[in-house]
């Protein structure tokens, strides 16, 4: 078993805890310290007991953790441990196990990543909304003043690519036979989440994955038949730095839009006519979506959601779908049922 070193602060604080944040850490030196403070001067009602899972780390971020919380008198568990292949998957796995543990009252766990800065209200957001609802994704805005500093190509690229995220964000809602305050695209991020604690229990917690690990837990609760939802002014502010920590992760997603004309795009992205036929009962296979792929389908996918804003039923909707795919049949059921 891989061996774990604890150091806590202010034990007594975390045990009592309502709400636990879990952060995963490798060499975070350079962004850890203002991760933190961010928290320490949340406007929540209470504090949160915070863990800081520092994994197959060379530098520094144990050490500036335990020395800000200690002279802001701060509940914090900081775990380190070398683990197998170094996955986020599994920092997020342990630090969550510890902190089911080690504060058996909290109601609350949330996610963020130690090169995020939390809003001052995020706590407080996120704990209003998971009253609502088992399972929160809050919001990812980037750095502004790093996101400055990029080329005018590939701002254009994000430009492109978050209208298509946002209407197809839209279009899943709209499609959704339980009401359009669904998350809709699953574009979950580990930056941003929250759960209730019998949910994260209910469905095992994350999985021990190198990537990916966020849109799994909550691909998992939907098919529990849990219903997420979004949390749009509980808010992190995320670094555009280009040399990651984990593979796929925002950083290698930066450097292939700063590299390659025709990149790839959000994984959680498919072509348009991939989903108009999963709404009408199909399953076609789909290659991985990229940039040029989003530019072709945009209108398309535009005129689309602008046509099913004005239905009020989702067969309505779904008639609309099959006149899409099927322009010249009649469709009188479009799911054959």
């Amino acid at each position: 078993m891989t061996p774990i070193f604890l150091t806590a602060v202010e034990p007594d604080a975390f045990a009592a805890s309502r709400t636990v944040i879990v952060i995963p850490a490798r060499n975070e030196q350079a962004y850890v310290a203002e991760c933190l403070d961010s928290l320490f001067t949340q406007t929540a009602p209470h504090r949160a007991g915070i863990v800081l899972c520092v994994n197959n780390t060379t530098d520094d971020t144990a050490a500036i953790a335990l020395d800000r919380a200690r002279a802001a008198r701060w509940p914090l568990l900081v775990l380190e441990a070398e683990l197998a292949g170094g996955g986020v998957g599994q920092a997020r796995r342990l630090g969550h196990r510890v902190a089911l543990r080690a504060a058996p009252r909290a109601s609350a766990l949330l996610s963020t990543d130690a090169d995020c800065v939390p809003a001052p209200r995020w706590q407080a957001e996120m704990e209003l909304a998971l009253r609502q609802a088992p399972a929160v994704l809050g919001r990812i805005e980037v750095a502004e003043h790093e996101l400055a500093g990029f080329p005018g190509p590939f701002l254009q690229r994000q430009y492109i690519e978050n209208d298509f995220v946002q209407l197809a964000m839209e279009f899943e809602r709209l499609m959704d036979p339980a009401g359009t305050d669904g998350i809709g695209l699953n574009t979950a991020g580990g930056a941003n989440l929250g759960f209730r604690r019998e949910t994260y229990r209910r469905v095992g917690g994350y999985r021990p994955l190198p990537t990916g690990e966020d849109r799994d837990i909550i691909a998992r609760i939907r098919l529990a038949g849990l219903r997420p939802i979004r949390a749009d002014g509980a808010v992190v502010v995320a670094s555009m730095r280009q040399i990651g920590r984990a593979p796929g992760g925002m950083a290698d997603q930066i450097l292939a839009r700063c590299g390659h004309e025709d990149c790839s795009v959000d994984s959680a992205l498919v072509p348009f006519e991939v989903m108009v036929a999963r709404h009408l009962g199909r399953a076609p296979a789909s290659l991985p979506m990229t940039l040029s792929r989003v530019t072709q389908d945009l209108p398309l996918l535009r005129d689309c959601v602008d046509g099913l804003r004005g239905l009020s039923c989702i067969h309505s909707r779904r008639r609309h779908l099959a006149a899409l795919l099927w322009p010249t049949r009649e469709m009188e059921n479009p799911l054959g049922n």
